[in-house]
């Protein structure tokens, strides 16, 4: 038995209530069994050399398990089951910050420290698809050693735009080999993808299998950034659109839905209308900012999702961003699951 916990900071008598329940996952995303950031200005999270030749057609997987829709139910503490790190070493408890994120800080064969945390659906740079040149179950594989301690390893599972399968691996300062027991563990993550990996069963309301980039019509980008804005998705539930110096963003994720609404010290109330409030913050600088949240479900213990809608521009573009964020969620709110 293992525990999969809530995706946020657990405490241990609610670690304990998880065990005795066997596999419990974020808030209100029951397991089940079926078959089969902040504005990223100027990234280059999914783009890829020119010189690249795509092995697989543009939006689509290398393989059908790989696939966006399958991908944001799949639990990724499923993925790395103790029967799996238990071919590396002693599993600890598992903790998770994010639908597709999540990590077990463990201990080697010898009781050394060996970490891991793993993301799916990771949007790749251009310079990790160029050193995609391994293989680990016939994926094109990539490796990144930051020092004898850290190593991240990564399976490309989508070439345009890029997306991988990722493990971070630490170890302890003693000069541990970091990177092989990580290639163990994501060939083994691999295979369990490709075979019946435990799923979300999302609460009412759930945004976790909506796709960010395609809920959003041109309609209610363009009166900030044009007609023809740029759009980037990165990860599974995050899209921005960049055009006539601004750029709006929209991300669904887990977070601890704070009691009075104070996402941040700046947040203040706001009305969307149909009974719908939503918490703005806004945020001066270089690139001013305002940051919009609301909140989508909420478990008994303040667990839960919330949407996000970010408007920026830069200094010299007169605009209200809040009350462009605003419109923003109430052109994109109708078209999401209600609870």
């Amino acid at each position: 038995m293992h525990v999969v916990p809530r995706f946020r900071a657990t405490a241990v008598v609610a670690a304990a209530a998880l065990l005795m329940a066997g596999c419990a996952t974020g808030p209100g995303l029951a397991k089940t069994n079926s078959p089969r950031r902040t504005v990223q200005a100027g990234a280059d999270a999914n783009t890829t050399d020119p010189s690249t030749k795509p092995s697989a057609q543009a939006g689509k997987p290398v393989d059908p398990a790989f696939a966006a829709e399958r991908l944001r139910l799949i639990n990724p503490c499923a993925l790395i089951e103790k029967d799996l790190l238990q071919t590396v070493g002693t599993p600890s408890k598992y903790t998770s910050s994010s639908y597709t994120r999540c990590s077990n800080y463990m201990k080697d064969k010898g009781g050394k420290t060996l970490n891991f945390t793993l993301d799916i659906g990771y949007s790749l740079t251009s310079t990790e698809v160029k050193n995609a040149t391994k293989q680990i179950a016939s994926l094109k594989s990539g490796e990144q050693k930051l020092s004898a301690t850290s190593c991240f390893i990564w399976v490309v599972t989508q070439e345009s735009p890029a997306q991988a399968v990722r493990i971070q691996v630490g170890t302890s300062s003693d000069g541990s080999e970091a990177c092989e027991p990580g290639r163990k563990v994501l060939e083994g993550v691999v295979r369990k993808l490709k075979g019946n990996p435990q799923k979300y069963s999302p609460p009412k309301g759930s945004p976790v299998e909506v796709d960010p980039c395609t809920i959003v019509e041109k309609a209610a980008l363009s009166p900030v950034l044009g007609a023809s804005p740029r759009s980037l998705e990165f990860g599974l539930h995050q899209c921005s659109w960049t055009g006539q110096s601004a750029q709006m963003q929209i991300e669904f994720k887990t977070a601890r839905i704070p009691k009075d609404g104070k996402f941040d010290e700046k947040s203040v109330e706001t009305d969307l209308g149909g009974g719908v409030k939503g918490y703005q913050a806004f945020k001066d600088g270089p690139f001013p900012t305002c940051e919009l949240v609301v909140v989508r479900t909420k478990d008994q213990s303040d667990a839960g999702e919330i949407a996000e809608f970010i408007v920026a521009a830069s200094k010299e573009k007169e605009l209200d961003r809040c009350q462009a964020a605003q419109a923003f969620a109430k052109a994109v709110l109708p078209a999401l699951p209600q609870a």
